[in-house]
């Protein structure tokens, strides 16, 4: 039994050094997860292509909608009246 608590004692030490996630990066990773593959691939080329919003494709505006629309379910879900609310109070935690 000895090795055993060693085993949880060691997980428990592990644990504690482990950072709690930023309230911030779970809500762009749930706001993330709710879109679908192909939204996300297009939001993907967007950035690495870096063309400027006027130059964006219908695709890529409706990618960027959903994804806006998704940050600010996620940031109301967590209590914020709104993204803004949620980006606004965020920066003064930081």
């Amino acid at each position: 039994m000895p090795n055993v608590r060693k085993r949880i004692e060691g997980l428990e030490r592990s644990l504690a050094r482990t950072p709690a996630p930023d309230p911030h990066d779970v809500v762009r990773l749930l706001a993330l997860q709710s879109l679908s593959m192909e939204e996300l691939t297009v939001l993907r080329d967007v950035v690495a292509e870096g063309k400027p919003e006027c130059q964006w494709t219908e695709c890529e505006l409706a990618a960027v909608k959903a994804l806006n629309g998704a940050l600010e379910r996620e940031a109301q879900r967590a209590g914020y009246r709104s993204m803004a609310d949620y980006q606004r109070r965020g920066r003064k935690h930081h």
